[in-house]
């Protein structure tokens, strides 16, 4: 029995710290403000968070990963163009019921890249394309830097919330300072680290884990100060019910189009696991840059992020089984064709 609940928390101690550190910030804010005087903890983490990024993430892939152009155009056109417009017509009509700052969450998540890891990894169990899947998260997380926040003010001009154009430039300058330059830092300490990072692969992202989980911590100390933040906390259960639906048709989306377009298995299965997830590494880091003036609107901003993250994962593992039990059927050995890579 202690072996079991060993490997339990060893598994899922990521997402056990995630609800502790969004239960520590709720209930105990005071503390979380004194150790972050004027957001300065939260802004190193930031760079901290950054800083390793650009160190771990694969960039050296995208030179060699253009063989499969349609479905890298795909996953982009999907993550960039498709997502955000059906997250901004559909939560339309229950905007009144998700309040401005949950909607504006909801729309910020849309705009995130795919995961870093978690897509790479399972569209390898799974026999998929992993290269393109690599092109793919190395392409939109180094993209999603700009393209991201610029995504989100269009998208928040369209409901009425958008800011003013000196505010907006003075985000996108601190933007910039706080996650431009670590990120760069770090693409040119790989050039001459990068055999050191790809070794200590695991120990960074674990390391980058903690830091992130620091940045919820802070974040929520930082909003639970305001009695209007907890007033505000009870419409979260209907964002995440229109979340878990929305996963849902974003998947279905997914594979429908790569099996339109005739995509062999391999890519389809690459489809599947990079198009519909977004990416809590770097979304929560670079939300938390973005609403930085607005510290009741960051706590709930950055709660679709964190009620999306895990859900995506469960769905992740049971498309990953549904994969692996379809991988003899004589329907799917028709569309296999060669891996691509």
């Amino acid at each position: 029995m202690p072996g079991a609940v060993t490997s339990f928390l060893r598994r899922n101690w990521f997402l056990l710290g995630m609800l502790a550190a969004i239960l520590l910030g709720l209930l105990a804010p005071e503390a979380g403000q004194r150790i972050n005087p004027g957001s300065a903890t939260r802004l190193a983490l930031i760079a901290a968070l950054f800083l390793i990024a650009g160190l771990t993430l694969p960039s050296e892939s995208i030179g060699a990963g253009l063989a499969s152009w349609r479905l890298h155009l795909y996953v982009q056109a999907f993550l960039f163009l498709l997502t955000p417009a059906l997250f901004f017509l559909t939560s339309l009509p229950l905007r009144r019921l998700f309040g401005p700052e949950l909607s504006a969450g909801i729309l910020a998540l849309s705009v995130l890249p795919t995961t870093i890891a978690s897509c790479v990894v399972f569209t390898q169990v799974t026999g998929g394309n992993v290269m393109g899947t690599l092109f793919n998260a190395a392409l939109s997380n180094l993209s999603g830097v700009f393209l991201s926040p610029l995504l989100l003010a269009l998208l928040l001009r369209g409901t009425g919330q958008s800011l003013p154009g000196e505010e907006l430039q003075a985000i996108l300058r601190d933007l910039a300072l706080q996650i431009l330059l670590p990120l760069a830092a770090g693409q040119l300490l790989r050039r001459f680290l990068r055999a050191l990072a790809e070794r200590g692969r695991g120990l960074l992202a674990q390391l980058s884990n903690a830091l992130l989980l620091g940045v919820i911590l802070l974040t929520m100390a930082d909003s639970a100060g305001d009695p209007a933040f907890l007033a505000h906390l009870s419409r979260a259960p209907w964002p995440f019910a229109y979340l878990a639906l929305m996963q849902l048709l974003m998947v279905a989306l997914a594979y429908g189009g790569a099996r339109l377009l005739g995509f062999a298995r391999p890519e389809v299965i690459s489809a599947c696991f990079a198009a519909p997830q977004k990416t809590m590494a770097l979304g929560v880091p670079l939300l938390t840059a973005y609403f930085a003036r607005s510290p009741l609107a960051l706590g709930l901003v950055l709660l679709p992020v964190l009620l999306y993250h895990p859900w995506q994962l469960l769905i992740a593992a049971f498309l990953r089984n549904a994969f692996l039990n379809r991988r003899g059927s004589p329907a799917d050995s028709r569309t296999s064709g060669p891996r691509g890579r």
